[in-house]
């Protein structure tokens, strides 16, 4: 009897510990996948939040560039006189009409989140087939290239790039003319003379050319 009740004792020991081990697993298990859906969460909420932030980086972007569009087309000298290359960082002052622009980094805060806001312009060259080249030859005066790039703390700049071409752009309106004549070359300034006339009067009527009428 008495060697019946210690094989019983030792029995429900090893139960005991049986149990113990099942439950210290099954409680690690738990941990684990716990800890596993938390991670997960906290990274589908990060993606969430970078989402957010390039779509709007992308907004800026597109906004930026369609007002450099705007400025370039309103007088090419706008954005011909500018310095290139991507160490000259150019934002437009659009608060008021015309647009201005300013050397720098324009800062845009969204949110909470503070987004650093820049254009730049290169100069374009062509090949011997006048095509737009990274190595061409051929400077083209009349094309540039303009990059706009939005970053915000602790990401990669986003840019995009287009080509803006000169057209329809006015150097400058000549009304008068009674300097008469002798103006030779590229003019580059405004003045009151033109290169040769015949039969025209220039004189009579400050700002005003006539044919002369009579010859």
């Amino acid at each position: 009897m008495f060697e019946f009740l210690i094989k019983i004792k030792k029995y429900l020991k090893i139960q005991t510990g049986q149990s113990l081990v099942e439950i210290l697993v099954a409680l690690a298990v738990g941990i684990i996948f716990v800890l596993g859906v938390m991670i997960a969460m906290q990274s589908s909420l990060k993606m969430g939040k970078d989402s957010e932030k390039i779509q709007t980086s992308a907004s800026l972007a597109r906004e930026l560039m369609d007002n450099v569009k705007i400025f370039a087309e309103s007088d090419w000298h706008n954005i011909y006189n500018l310095a290139t290359t991507s160490a000259n960082h150019y934002y437009l002052n659009t608060t008021s009409s015309p647009f201005t622009v300013s050397s720098g980094d324009e800062t845009i805060v969204v949110g909470t989140t503070t987004y650093i806001r820049y254009f730049y312009v290169d100069d374009v060259y062509r090949d011997e087939n006048w095509k737009i080249a990274e190595s061409g030859i051929n400077f083209d005066p009349s094309t540039k290239k303009v990059t706009v790039v939005v970053k915000w703390i602790g990401s990669n700049e986003r840019f995009i790039s287009t080509y803006l071409t000169r057209f329809e752009n006015n150097i400058f309106i000549q009304t008068d003319w009674t300097g008469g004549g002798g103006q030779t070359g590229p003019i580059t300034s405004v003045n009151n003379r033109f290169d040769t006339s015949t039969n025209i009067d220039f004189s009579t009527t400050t700002g005003s050319i006539r044919l002369r009428l009579g010859y």
